[in-house]
């Protein structure tokens, strides 16, 4: 019999799982898994390199600089009950740390370790690093960040531990919007990191980060176009194209910036879109942009342009030059906003947090939780009928 969809997974003591989330640094991402567990009753630490937004999320909040501090941490959250280790990538190798340290404690029975696999040299940059391959050889389990990586990772490596697919979902309620003044928004709104023009070797290790030129040519199609740069060298580095640009900005007050614009940018640097990273990944943009209630502007990148058009949530093309100025989107805005108030509902992180939970109760050969058949469907629509059986086996 399956647990209660509503209630934590309870440990072999009867008490809530109680779950750390490691990362170098805590991006949204690790984040918003965290906001959705807690919001079910489990107490969530963390453990990372500096303190900075979103840290109060957590009932414990670490900080570490170097190996031996790390593994002191991970001693410290395995002493005070901790069940899960979840790491976040990148990088690698902090994994093998974390096996070290468990395997001292002759722990690894009562405690297991989660690599939830943000980016893989791998997909990036088509090869696989030794404290990549170490990272899933020390875990227990995976979680991948799409359905494609999933399957590549999966057969290549042919790995044999439980994993799953999560995606980056906002947690709900993160945002909110006067939709009477949605015909007040205008412009083209792009949020996230941008290679700087000027580094020639980081444009071509990572190429689909390199919209420079993307974001020029919007503005010369006739766009207002606005730019939330993710890193600082974007911010000094892109103040000639014409766009209005902003620095990194806290996410909470960029989620509500992001609501007094139009359409949300999805493109990338990769003309045939067949580059791995973004031909196979889902980005943040676009649930970000779902949240704050902005159709998507996708090109260039093959995984994201489907689950778009999946859900009728924005917009695809094959070319940017396409996009024009957007006037030619006016008479099927509406629609894509009907749809948009339904899937902002549906698509949020506490409806999907589950595949996490249960993937942490099959490590630690618990009872896993069931979904109420309004969550199973959004769940079947999502990532389809095999994957909600493993979900829920």
């Amino acid at each position: 019999m399956l647990n209660d969809y509503d209630k934590p997974i309870l440990n072999k003591e009867g008490k809530p799982l109680k779950i750390a989330m490691l990362a170098d640094h805590h991006c949204i991402r690790v984040q918003k898994q965290a906001k959705a567990l807690k919001s079910l009753g489990y107490e969530v630490w963390g453990n990372g390199t500096k303190v900075s937004y979103g840290m109060n999320t957590y009932d414990q909040y670490l900080v570490y600089d170097g190996e031996a501090q790390f593994k002191n941490n991970v001693k410290l959250m395995v002493s005070n009950g901790c069940n899960i280790l979840h790491f976040h990538n990148e990088p690698s190798h902090p994994v093998k740390w974390i096996r070290e340290v468990v395997q001292d404690m002759t722990a690894s029975d009562r405690v297991k370790i989660v690599a939830d696999l943000h980016d893989l040299d791998t997909i990036r940059q088509g090869f696989a690093s030794v404290a990549e391959l170490e990272m899933m050889a020390n875990a227990d389990g995976l979680i991948y960040v799409s359905q494609p990586i999933q399957e590549i990772i999966n057969r290549l490596f042919k790995v044999n531990i439980p994993n799953t697919v999560v995606y980056s979902y906002c947690n709900k309620d993160i945002v909110s919007f006067d939709e009477s003044k949605i015909f007040d928004r205008k412009g083209l709104v792009y949020e996230g990191g941008l290679n700087p023009p000027d580094d020639i070797d980081l444009n071509r290790r990572f190429s689909y980060r390199d919209l420079y030129g993307i974001m020029k040519r919007l503005v010369e199609m006739g766009n207002e176009t606005h730019i939330f740069c993710g890193n600082m060298s974007a911010y000094t580095t892109y103040q000639n194209i014409g766009a209005v640009i902003c620095p990194p900005t806290i996410y909470n007050e960029m989620m509500e910036k992001l609501t007094k614009f139009k359409y949300g940018i999805c493109i990338f640097n990769k003309e045939d879109g067949q580059k791995a990273q973004v031909k196979y990944t889902l980005s943040n943009k676009e649930e970000e942009y779902l949240q704050a209630g902005l159709p998507s502007l996708a090109c260039w990148c093959p995984e994201t342009m489907e689950h778009i058009k999946k859900h009728g949530i924005g917009f695809v093309f094959n070319h940017i030059d396409e996009v024009g100025d957007c006037s030619q989107l006016e008479n099927q805005y509406l629609d894509i906003m009907k749809n948009i108030k339904t899937k902002r509902q549906e698509l949020v992180m506490e409806n999907f947090i589950i595949k996490t939970e249960n993937l942490y109760a099959e490590l630690l050969g618990l009872e896993k939780k069931g979904m109420p058949d309004n969550i199973k469907n959004i769940h079947l629509f999502e990532y389809g009928e095999k994957d909600v059986y493993n979900t829920l086996k």
